[in-house]
């Protein structure tokens, strides 16, 4: 549990906690069961995004929906290289992924064992694409069903009629217009809004926010309203304070939770995650952007980012800009194609995002933009596909410039008129940025007995900016009392983006008691002084004696009878009674058979550790010429180690002497009697049969064809005479036994 906690807090660190795999190989298994193991699985990731704008909280919990069906999954990233933004570029879509799974939590330990299969888009969007397509457009009317809900003891504030004209307005501040306005015409949201239900849950309850959605669900259905034909759909609800949130969206997905009821731009925000979009945030504050609805609850029209990213700018609107000089660039408010392009993209090649340029202006919805976006030119970083967290990094007035000095651009308002701003655009040399370096030790965790050595590697990326070359790096560490070390490579020569590695051996007192012990290592660029760490742990066990014990074999079933010369499948379990110190054992499988026997093992060797079993089958055949009686089988299993430690089980074949049944059946007629003479419309044929191995069934025939058969005495069948002909006619009654003699009788009537 406290594994799994850590998991949850502090990824990294809990995969240097990890069981290595040196004593997780000596688990008994009973204890395996319960113990983190490495999966390989595939599924759809998604994200619960909640949100607390107000205090600027916020929270991203992503999950993956194994393809194979259960409980959802929560996904972790300890790869010190990764960040939430792997995170983030996987959601929605289906992955293939390695990772070591704690309980219900799964820790991906490298970033590049998550390998995209598809891109998945949410219901309401028209594309689906492959790993190899482009990002796809979000677009279509978003089908939406709301549910108003009262809390046993508090009741929801807003009227159905009041979130409809929120959500589904034609005009004004709604959801429905600020999304068509931004996508121009390519999204917008239709639907109803029903309830309140009251649903049996309190507002001073804990946040159990999926049970909110089912009971919402379910009383909507006794309405007659069935949630599955809606793409989107918004439980509504008053405000419950132990979530610490005021929304909560799947991201991307269809179910959204409001809890402000009242504030339009709160179902903007939600839906937005559904629709992809992530936050717009500035350096300083989650919710810091507000000239985005993901930046807030503001209804205002969505940034150049979010638009580009989610497809909405026709073509011709937005410039990639790659030599230096000056652009014309127009308004985005306008909702509309322009001369001039309206969105300026440049590439960031340090980390592989874009900058986005934009001019706001105060019209249709943007004129609720805050001042300090009108007129001026929003410089923006965003990935580039959805979902991305956005950035908006600096709003320029004329004169005021942007500079990135780690990639040598510079952008420059020069102005603004009729609608038009004139923007700059340089790239100069790079000038040389520190950062910190970024860490990681492999293996992350080792083992071994006290006043041994274990030798990690620690490999080191100088994070720096290209303009700074090479940088010296020294290296560092934190052990334990009782412990020591060293670094073969103490200081380390790496150029920019580059990595280097040193071996890093660390030895264990001999008197330290069994337990884990957390080590650091640590780098320090020596014209920076800026450092960075990675964790790993030492663990300290003394192995057992091994305490060798017989194998436990035992035969199922017990005891089998069949014929003499057929073959009998048996199952010998085998039991690694050994103690945990000895490790998983190779059992050789032999046998002890009577004359006139033969038998083999589908495998003749098993491999079980201490406490486990393992099972195979066992042919076993009889001569055909043995004598019917009871005979002893016996297996044994010998460890291939040792040679020791034999056990074996016994068994009894019974086997059975058949004589062959080659006497045929009786079978007569009873009724007609021979030579009779028939008359009327319908005749019943009437046969007696019998036979010491039982009547299999008996067959009447009329001049040779098949007129019924019986398998049950008495033995009848009708004969239609209304279509014999008049004249002679020859039946016949044939009787197979159930070892398969047949015989027969026949008879002559006339019609």
């Amino acid at each position: 549990e406290q594994l799994v906690a850590l998991a949850r807090k502090n990824p990294r660190l809990a995969a240097a906690r990890l069981l290595p795999a040196a004593l997780a190989s000596r688990l008994p298994a009973q204890a395996a069961a319960f113990a983190e193991r490495a999966v390989s699985l595939e599924g759809r990731v998604y994200a619960h995004v909640a949100d607390d704008i107000a205090t600027g909280v916020s929270r991203a919990d992503f999950k993956l929906q194994p393809a194979a069906g259960g409980a959802e999954l929560a996904l972790h990233l300890a790869d010190a290289a990764g960040s939430n933004r792997d995170l983030r570029s996987w959601a929605g879509k289906q992955v293939s992924l390695k990772a070591t799974q704690l309980a219900d939590q799964l820790l991906i330990l490298d970033r590049k064992q998550v390998r995209v299969l598809v891109t998945a888009t949410t219901s309401g969007n028209v594309e689906t694409m492959s790993i190899a397509a482009a990002q796809p457009v979000i677009q279509g009317v978003q089908n939406t069903l709301a549910i108003l809900v009262n809390f046993t003891d508090k009741a929801m504030s807003c009227t159905p009629a009041d979130v409809a004209s929120r959500l589904f307005g034609d005009s004004g501040a709604t959801v429905n217009n600020n999304y068509r306005e931004s996508s121009r015409g390519l999204v917008g949201f239709s639907g109803q809004v029903i309830g309140p239900f009251t649903i049996n849950y309190a507002s001073t309850d804990s946040c159990t926010y999926l049970g909110w959605g089912a009971a919402a669900e379910a009383a909507a259905k006794a309405a007659g309203v069935d949630p599955a034909l809606y793409a989107r759909v918004s439980y509504v609800t008053p405000p419950n304070a132990s979530c610490g949130w005021k929304g909560m969206a799947f991201m991307p997905g269809r179910q959204s939770w409001v809890q402000s009821c009242a504030v339009t731009g709160a179902f903007s925000h939600e839906l937005g995650h559904n629709l992809s979009f992530d936050h717009a945030a500035t350096p300083t504050f989650e919710y810091g952007d507000t000239s985005d609805p993901m930046g807030g609850s503001q209804m205002v029209g969505h940034h150049a980012a979010n638009r580009v990213m989610a497809g909405w700018m026709p073509a011709g609107s937005v410039l990639d800009v790659g030599t230096g000089g000056s652009y014309a660039l127009a308004t985005l408010s306008t909702n509309a194609p322009a001369a001039a392009p309206q969105v300026l993209r440049i590439a960031k090649p340090d980390s592989g995002e874009y900058y986005y340029i934009s001019l706001r202006q105060a019209l249709n919805l943007d004129a609720y933009l805050p001042l300090k976006y009108v007129g001026t030119l929003s410089v923006h970083r965003a990935s580039g596909t959805l979902p991305a967290e956005t950035m908006l990094l600096q709003n320029l007035g004329a004169g005021q410039s942007f500079a990135d000095s780690a990639n040598g651009i510079t952008i420059t308002n020069q102005g603004v008129a009729g609608g038009i701003a004139t923007v700059n655009v340089s790239f100069g040399g790079a000038t040389c940025v520190r950062n910190a370096p970024q860490l990681s030790v492999a293996p992350a965790s080792q083992s071994a007995a006290a006043g041994s050595a274990v030798t990690y590697l620690v490999n080191v990326t100088n994070n720096d900016s290209a303009a700074c070359g090479l940088s010296t790096f020294g290296l560092s560490h934190a052990l334990p009392a009782g412990f020591g070390g060293s670094f073969a490579n103490p200081s380390l020569g790496i150029a920019a983006g580059a990595t280097g590695a040193s071996n890093w051996t660390v030895v264990s007192a001999s008197t330290l008691a069994d337990a884990t012990y957390a080590l650091a290592a640590t780098a320090t660029g020596s014209a920076s002084g800026l450092s960075g760490s990675a964790p790993a742990s030492h663990v300290v066990y003394t192995a057992p004696s091994c305490i060798r014990a017989t194998p436990q074999l035992s035969i199922t079933p017990s005891l089998q009878s069949g014929n003499a010369g057929t073959t009998l499948v048996y199952t010998v379990n085998v039991a690694n009674r050994n103690g945990s110190g000895c490790g998983a054992s190779a059992f050789n499988l032999s046998q002890a058979l009577p004359g006139g026997f033969n038998a083999a093992f589908a495998a003749s060797t098993l491999s079980v550790a201490p406490g486990a079993s393992a099972s195979t089958h066992w042919s076993v055949g009889s001569a055909s010429t043995l004598a019917a009686g009871s005979y002893t089988i016996e297996a044994s299993a010998v460890e291939a180690t040792s040679g020791a430690s034999a056990g074996s089980a016994s068994a009894t074949d019974v086997v059975n002497r058949t004589i062959a049944d080659t006497t045929p059946p009786t079978v007569a007629f009873t009724s007609p009697s021979a030579d009779a003479t028939l008359s009327g419309k319908t005749l019943t044929l009437v046969a007696t049969a019998s036979d010491a191995s039982g009547v299999h069934s008996v067959a009447f025939y009329v001049d040779g064809k098949l007129l019924a058969t019986d398998a049950s005495p008495p033995y009848t069948a009708n004969w239609n005479l209304n279509k014999a002909a008049r004249g002679i006619h020859t039946l016949t009654v044939r009787a197979t036994d159930n070892a398969g003699n047949v015989a027969e009788q026949s008879i002559v009537v006339r019609r």
